[in-house]
């Protein structure tokens, strides 16, 4: 167990999730006091729309257009308060594509204070953000990204995906489905630890606690991705990548440095860990215990068309046996083909 401890233990305490944009709202119920009408259902509370200006010299814009509806708004990404929940564009690391941190906001949102005491400014109208691009290949390529915000007064974390297409010289933007929303919302309380469950076979969670497979995939954009698949035995877990504590033995992918193939910071986990409180001694606050099956898709950026093969590993520590696996993989590159197998397994 020495290799999850999180550096700090932190108490349960009664505010919004990380996601939310007012963290010193006391509770879920007070972060939702200040619905415009409670009787009504908060299934639209909006409409955004993304597209692609030409400024000319090779500089582009993204727009996104932003509708509210049914009295709902966010904070402005100008707003003064390092709000964690407010309007954002972020992209995924690329060699192709580059912004800034600036960007443009139509109309003008006002700063004013809000129900908790906080200096922010609402956005509650129709406003357009425009987000500054500039060309550094003229390649083809894809870039991805994605627009987050938090929406209020539900107090839900919204992450819309995207993905930037440059094609035959023309740049296009490509939106898709939000992803499913996390409330403003205390973490579940485990009435009984992890490390307690009914449900660990102890002699299969000591022999047998997990396999792990590892496959390349080409995406529909011509990028790679690398495919961990994960299956646990006898009540087995583990901490997810999600989790936000700063846990040691957090389920993590290297690749060893090298200048023809790099991993993305960026992963999905499927199906999506929850988070919740574990009240044991060495845990004490939240954690994104994962205890099913489940999938993760690393994006892969392949630097060089010459054949190479490089290194890396899978680390996490697998529980309750508390031991800290390392599981070496080689990714290979040969006549154009990416492969990945287990290595000296």
């Amino acid at each position: 167990m020495k290799y999850i401890l999180a550096s700090l233990l932190l108490s349960v305490a009664n505010s919004c999730t990380e996601e939310s944009i007012t963290d010193s709202a006391p509770n879920a119920e007070l972060c939702r006091s200040i619905l415009i009408n409670p009787d009504l259902a908060y299934n639209h509370e909006y409409d955004l729309t993304l597209s692609i200006e030409d400024a000319g010299n090779g500089e582009y814009k993204l727009a996104s257009v932003i509708d509210f509806h049914n009295g709902a708004y966010t904070a402005s990404p100008l707003s003064n308060n390092n709000f964690t929940g407010a309007f954002k564009v972020t992209f995924h690391h690329n060699d192709n594509l580059t912004t800034d941190d600036s960007i443009e906001e139509i109309p003008r949102s006002v700063e004013k204070i809000d129900l908790f005491g906080n200096l922010v400014s609402w956005v509650n109208e129709k406003t357009t953000y425009k987000k500054k691009l500039k060309l550094k290949s003229e390649q083809d390529f894809k870039v991805s990204g994605v627009v987050s915000f938090t929406i209020e007064p539900t107090c839900t974390f919204e992450e819309i995906p995207f993905d930037i297409f440059y094609i035959n010289g023309e740049l296009r933007v490509q939106q898709y489905p939000k992803l499913d929303k996390t409330t403003c919302s205390n973490p579940r309380v485990l009435k009984t630890s992890m490390y307690e469950s009914p449900l660990i076979d102890h002699e299969i969670a000591k022999n047998h606690p997990y396999d792990v497979d590892f496959k390349i995939e080409k995406t529909s954009g011509g990028q790679y991705k690398l495919v961990t698949i994960m299956q646990l035995f006898g009540g087995s877990f583990y901490v997810s990548p999600h989790s936000t504590m700063n846990f040691k033995g957090r389920f993590t992918i290297e690749i060893a440095p090298n200048n023809n193939l790099s991993i993305g910071s960026s992963f999905v986990e499927t199906p999506h860990s929850e988070t919740v409180i574990d009240p044991h001694q060495f845990v004490h606050g939240p954690v994104n215990w994962v205890t099913k099956n489940t999938r993760y898709d690393h994006s892969l950026q392949l630097h060089t068309e010459d054949d190479f093969e490089i290194g890396g590993k899978l680390i996490f520590v697998i529980e309750p046996k508390c031991t800290l696996e390392e599981v070496p993989i080689l990714f290979k590159y040969k006549n154009g083909v990416l492969t990945v197998e287990k290595w000296k397994c």
